[in-house]
């Protein structure tokens, strides 16, 4: 069963992927690196739309396949930049209220509506020039839902080391500082997801791919080396080891108990979570294309030379999940 999630987007181009994912301590060896300057730069042609199951507004359009939808583009309500450099999206991050429905889109050509920590853009999209390279969105809390984007122009020469991380997803609030910490902010985040693949240093797995996903609901400071109440984490690894540097769409999804990763529309992996009584309920839901590993571990990089276009990350908001 897939998540719950409105799907009239689902068979378009750009598709849509998403996840989440807490690690209680994965053994990452810390060996220490500066942070690169964040810059933060918006996208003409992003776009993110918010609303409630089954509403009607004058603004918005009708799909007899979904709920209606505003959408919001850029200029006069196009997302600002905050004074930290963050770019303010406008749309609240979690909710007290029913279920909304969430979309947003960011090409990737010529800027993005999230935060960009080095990297560079261009007319196919956001190049990786630098091993930490990354690019951050604060989202709303979905409480399900989907991210998805395409990467292209990696194959296993630029696979070297062990590990390469190409997604994540992560509690971002109680004060969390963003960009955010690998050790321990990010290492042991309370939602932690993340996508890897595993290079030619592991020999017997190189091109593989591993998803993580986790949930403690134990509240502040989201981040824990031991989860204060029932907890969930599971990380398998599989799937085809071949890139050959074709645009490869990827994407994770969660909702009703499990998690997917998709690569080409095909499930790889898949994690089932529905006997564990939890849900996903981070205080802040924050979503990355790369992660801070690679500023403390020598052995994980962002494949540099890899070109990420065309994000889609969509669902339904939910509450903020807790130790009771």
């Amino acid at each position: 069963m897939s998540p719950s999630v409105p799907r009239p987007l689902r068979d378009c181009p750009t598709a849509w992927l998403a996840f989440a994912v807490l690690v209680g301590g994965c053994g990452d060896e810390v060996e220490g690196r500066e942070t690169d300057d964040t810059v933060a730069t918006l996208s003409g042609s992003a776009s993110m739309s918010t609303t409630m199951p089954g509403s009607s507004d004058d603004a918005g359009t009708s799909d007899d396949d979904g709920p209606t939808t505003a959408t919001s583009s850029t200029g006069a309500d196009a997302p600002s930049t905050t004074d930290d450099g963050t770019v303010d999206s406008g749309v609240d991050t979690g909710t007290t209220g029913e279920p909304e429905y969430f979309m947003m889109t960011d090409p990737l050509t010529g800027g993005t509506m999230g935060t960009a920590v080095g990297g560079a853009f261009g007319p196919d999209g956001w190049t990786v020039t630098a091993n930490a390279d990354r690019i951050y969105w604060a989202l709303p809390r979905l409480a399900e839902g989907s991210v998805e984007f395409t990467m292209a122009n990696v194959t296993l020469a630029n696979l070297p080391l062990a590990d390469h991380e190409v997604f994540g997803l992560y509690e971002g609030g109680h004060g969390i500082e963003h960009p955010i910490n690998y050790n321990p902010e990010y290492r042991v985040n309370a939602y932690k997801s993340m996508i890897r693949i595993y290079g030619t240093a592991e020999a017997d797995r190189a091109g593989q791919q591993k998803i993580m996903w986790g949930m403690c609901p134990g509240g502040a400071p989201g981040y824990f080396d031991a989860c204060p109440c029932a907890s969930f984490f599971e990380e398998p690894f599989g799937g085809d080891g071949t890139w050959d540097g074709s645009p490869q769409r990827l994407r994770v999804e969660w909702g009703d108990g499990h998690t997917r990763y998709l690569r080409g529309g095909a499930v790889i992996l898949e994690i089932d979570w529905s006997q564990t009584g939890l849900s996903f309920g981070p205080q802040e839901l924050y979503v990355s294309i790369g992660t801070p590993r690679p500023e403390d571990v020598g052995d994980a990089s962002m494949p540099i030379g890899a070109v990420f276009s065309d994000v889609v990350i969509e669902g339904m908001t939910g509450p903020e999940a807790t130790c009771g």
